[in-house]
């Protein structure tokens, strides 16, 4: 006689991730408790533990759900371009569309979801470090490629580059989170991207493309 099947699942599973994904994005992982999950959720205690593991699970399956989805502009954006500098002002002008969008949660999940927490939290604060660390890492990668392929000065200093336009999207989150009004957002873009290191002679690269991602209606 075979085993018996266990119980199946009373919820939608993966409504349920993008419910806890949103609520973890708006409140971040420490401010965020298993009661406000489950509630949320629409789902108990048990069942959350049996379908996630527990609360730092789900957390980090939530921060890989906001990377493929709300957070998917930064690869698109770093590998549909043909130059650097228009790769850089694309990511940049889909960081503020996503930090602004309305209809979600304010500023970045994984630039904000880990700030302020206890020292029990230190892995989650490592594991989401290293997730930034990674698309610093990418930033960089098509900064240098740039710079290989003669668009940039030739004293352009790469590593400088990518921690500024990597601390300017970090601050965009913050910013967003604030409430700061999508334009007001769009001119910060504009004003780093006047002080790219474009090489002498190299054609001004911002063209419609590059400005089509700042178009949404303000949502004050």
């Amino acid at each position: 006689m075979g085993k018996k099947r266990g119980r199946p699942r009373e919820f939608d599973r993966e409504k349920a991730l993008e419910v806890a994904m949103r609520l973890f994005w708006r409140r971040g992982y420490e401010a965020t408790s298993i009661s406000e999950l489950t509630s949320a959720m629409g789902i108990t205690p048990p069942a959350l533990y049996g379908a996630f593991g527990d609360k730092k699970s789900l957390f980090l399956e939530s921060v890989q759900r906001y990377e493929q989805s709300a957070g998917q502009f930064a690869r698109r954006a770093l590998t549909e371009e043909p130059t650097a500098e228009l790769a850089i002002r694309h990511l940049l002008l889909e960081a503020v569309k996503s930090f602004s969008n309305p209809k979600n949660p304010w500023g970045c999940l994984v630039v904000l979801g880990a700030t302020n927490c206890s020292v029990e939290s230190t892995d989650i604060i490592e594991a989401v470090a290293a997730r930034r660390r990674m698309a610093e890492n990418a930033v960089r990668a098509r900064i240098a490629a740039g710079q290989a392929a003669g668009e940039l000065r030739d004293n352009a200093d790469v590593d400088a580059l990518s921690h500024l336009v990597t601390a300017t999207l970090y601050g965009l989150a913050l910013k967003a989170r604030d409430g700061a009004p999508h334009g007001r957002l769009c001119a910060v873009v504009d004003q780093l991207m006047k002080m790219w290191p474009r090489k002498a002679g190299a054609a001004d690269t911002f063209g419609r493309r590059g400005r089509k991602a700042s178009k949404q209606p303000n949502r004050r």
